[in-house]
């Protein structure tokens, strides 16, 4: 659970900083908003953003889902709404998700953006929120990032530390994230910005290093020793090094399947107000993992389910990880280094 304000006050405190997100994600008079929750969302976020998205002229409400037995059970960490709340977003034009694990990597989430509704992911504390404000020039950067990322055919990852991973892109196609639900069937997370892709699946071959500092999620924690992982036809072999590497084998093993093997999707980060260490200092309140993902120049991979990124690899899990001393290039041409642009048309 994030940390809570106790006082009533908060949800009026932060009407205008959501008012503001909701304007950037183009909501307007006359659209029809829902916020879903559940039962451990902060008390506060669902009625501030319902007086948000009236303030705009919005028809607004929110619903609550209970939590245990309907999300907390099924050890996923994924939202699992109840088919009359499918229904009902389903005929939104806007829905705000501040439940405790989100809606991303389901058939619901899909089902619902393919009516056209749009999607704002919302879960951060309210001074990240502010902070990391959507704002035009993330959303500049990430698409000049996709227009890059767009004709290239192959990406190759090193690092000092032995990365050495090469994968074929193919035909398929980049995306990117600007914490702007702005578009028709378009889902976003605020406080994200980053540019990925799919890959060929079975084309990844290679070793994969995670450096002391770099970050594996969902244990959102640094690495404090050399993480390597072996992959062969696209599928990660064997995994080795210390406490780390246990508990990645471990959690894939006991709670995942082969596609958890598979890569998802690769790309970087292009939010230069994200801070690194957020998540070292903040994790007590479930900040930070958002923000590291999409720090400016760092490398962004995962493994497991990308079929909401037009991949083909179904899996019960979704593994980021955040790495700050890669290497990424694009058909033999670099495009960040160890956190640095080196191209820098997507700078």
């Amino acid at each position: 659970m994030i940390r809570l304000p106790i006082s009533h006050d908060s949800a009026a405190d932060i009407i205008p900083i959501f008012r503001e997100g909701l304007k950037q994600s183009n909501v307007r008079a006359g659209e029809k908003v829902v916020v879903y929750a559940d039962s451990f969302s902060n008390p506060v976020y669902a009625p501030a953003f319902v007086a948000a998205a009236r303030d705009l002229g919005a028809e607004a409400f929110s619903f609550i889902q209970p939590l245990i037995n309907a999300d907390a059970s099924n050890r996923l960490g994924r939202a699992n709404p109840q088919p009359l709340m499918i229904e009902l977003m389903k005929l939104a034009d806007f829905v705000v998700d501040v439940t405790t694990g989100g809606m991303l990597y389901s058939n619901d989430h899909e089902a619902i953006l393919a009516t056209g509704t749009r999607i704002l992911r919302v879960h951060e504390p309210e001074d990240i929120l502010l902070r990391l404000m959507p704002s035009q020039t993330i959303k500049d950067r990430a698409e000049r990032g996709v227009a890059r990322y767009q004709n290239a055919k192959v990406v190759h990852l090193t690092s000092k530390d032995g990365t050495d991973l090469v994968m074929q892109k193919g035909s398929r196609l980049a995306s990117n994230q600007y914490g702007m639900a702005d578009t028709v069937g378009r889902w976003d997370h605020w406080g994200t910005g980053l540019v990925c892709t799919t890959v060929e699946e079975e084309t990844v071959e290679g070793v994969l290093v995670l450096s002391p500092g770099d970050v594996l999620f969902p244990f959102e924690r640094y690495v404090t020793q050399p993480l390597k992982i072996y992959f062969e036809k696209g599928i990660a072999q064997r995994f080795e090094g210390g406490r780390e590497a246990v508990m990645l084998e471990h959690l894939i093993v006991n709670r995942g399947d082969e596609g958890a093997r598979r890569l998802s999707h690769v790309g970087w980060g292009v939010e230069d107000r994200g801070a690194w260490d957020t998540l070292s200092m903040r994790n007590w309140d479930k900040a930070g993992g958002v923000e590291t993902r999409s720090c400016y120049g760092n490398v962004l991979l995962a493994i497991g389910e990308n079929r909401d990124l037009m991949g083909q690899n179904a899996s019960r899990l979704h593994i980021d990880m955040a790495f700050r001393q890669t290497r990424l290039e694009l058909d033999g041409e670099p495009i960040v280094d160890c956190c640095k642009f080196l191209d820098q048309s997507v700078a």
